[in-house]
């Protein structure tokens, strides 16, 4: 008989934790495994792309409490309204109902193991549940989540759960770092990456022009202040004042607020780099885009397991990131991409730019990496049996 999971994650909208889930359930082993995957909020554009398992149907009350308003339309959006007005009036009493009964009723499906797949909502459901073989799954510098929201303590969250997996080393001690009474039970796995996928992805066509002429780059990432796009165009500017011929194209989704969008479109504008970065907003396809790039810039503040990062060394694409914690887990600085502070990306990036030699070398680095599935997946079962 196989064994029976649940996936819990809050949303299904384009990020690294839903293409982290997508590319798990890619590569699963479907003969050992039945697999059920509930979201708190079933919107986003991952909502048709899982594969090998049953996405649950939407719970209208969960639903409506944890969804955005400002992103709801027609029905959903009275509902959502109610929901929250009702809750507030409540004093949070509701919501807390609502979550319980949700809780109460999944568990009574009889799953084999309940996975929490991101840290947050979902975590905190997932130990409503009670259940005796849960595991919680961490796709952040937990330090930096847990000082951004208040220094909550979850530790007696946490304690309820079998496993702990975090996306990385760097990850994993943080997260003990807050809690060392979980070492026993916290490890490290790196994230799966699909990458027959992406490679097929990879051929599509893109109308947007990447010439031959110009030195493409590409930065990928949700408009949120933890990745720093709006600074795009401020190292942009360097890239034009020392002469230097480029597009840079900015993909991502905006975030929770309209700042960040805000101020990488105002900064464009004032930096003066219109005719050289340009946002395309969000794509189902970023990997036509990584393929074709001659560089891939991550900006991020904090990454746990940068998945634009594996993405573009799988599609060959050399990467120039930032110093975050766990960015020597996944460059080989000066080998396959760069690592430097924000402060000097510029000008890592300018001598790259200039430097033939190098670029022939890292591509040449590049050409051999492979990305190791069978051992990360096995990993993962010895997790969720």
């Amino acid at each position: 008989m196989k064994h029976r999971i649940l996936f819990v994650v809050t949303y299904f909208d384009c990020g690294g934790i839903n293409r982290a889930l997508q590319n798990l359930l890619n590569r699963i082993d479907i003969n050992r495994y039945d697999i059920d995957v509930f979201g708190m909020v079933p919107d986003g554009m991952f909502a048709d792309y899982y594969k090998n398992c049953r996405v649950l149907p939407r719970h209208m009350l969960l639903s409506a409490l944890m969804a955005r308003y400002g992103q709801q339309t027609g029905t959903m959006r009275i509902w959502c309204l109610l929901v929250k007005v009702l809750n507030k009036v409540t004093r949070g009493y509701f919501g807390n109902r609502v979550k319980q009964y949700v809780a109460k009723r999944l568990k009574r499906q009889g799953y084999d193991t309940v996975v929490a797949f991101s840290e947050g909502a979902p975590t905190s459901f997932v130990r409503l549940m009670n259940h005796s073989n849960s595991v919680a799954w961490i796709h952040c510098d937990y330090s930096s989540y847990k000082q951004l929201n208040g220094n909550i303590d979850e530790l007696a969250i946490y304690s309820h759960f079998k496993h702990v997996v975090c996306v990385a080393e760097y990850p994993r001690q943080t997260f003990l770092s807050c809690y060392p009474a979980m070492a026993s039970r916290t490890t490290s796995i790196y994230n799966i990456q699909d990458d027959a996928m992406m490679m097929s992805l990879a051929k599509d066509e893109v109308k947007e022009s990447f010439s031959n002429d110009l030195f493409n780059i590409v930065s990928i990432g949700r408009l949120d202040p933890v990745k720093r796009l709006s600074i795009v165009p401020v190292l942009a500017k360097r890239l034009v004042d020392v002469g230097l011929k480029f597009r840079w194209y900015v993909i991502g989704p905006r975030g929770g607020t309209t700042d960040e969008f805000n101020s990488l479109i105002e900064n464009i504008s004032q930096q003066g780099v219109t005719d050289h970065v340009f946002y395309l907003g969000e794509k189902e396809n970023p990997y036509a885009y990584i393929s074709r790039a001659d560089l891939l810039v991550n900006t991020s503040i904090s990454e746990a397991c940068p998945y634009v990062i594996n993405e573009a060394k799988i599609l060959h694409t050399p990467v120039v990131c930032t110093n975050f914690g766990s960015a020597a887990e996944f460059v080989d600085d000066g080998v396959n991409g760069f690592i430097c502070p924000i402060e000097t990306m510029a000008d890592t990036i300018v001598n790259y730019m200039k430097d033939g030699e190098l670029q022939r070398m890292t591509k040449s680095n590049l050409n051999t990496f492979t990305y190791n599935n069978k051992v990360l997946l096995e990993q993962v079962y010895q997790i969720l049996d």
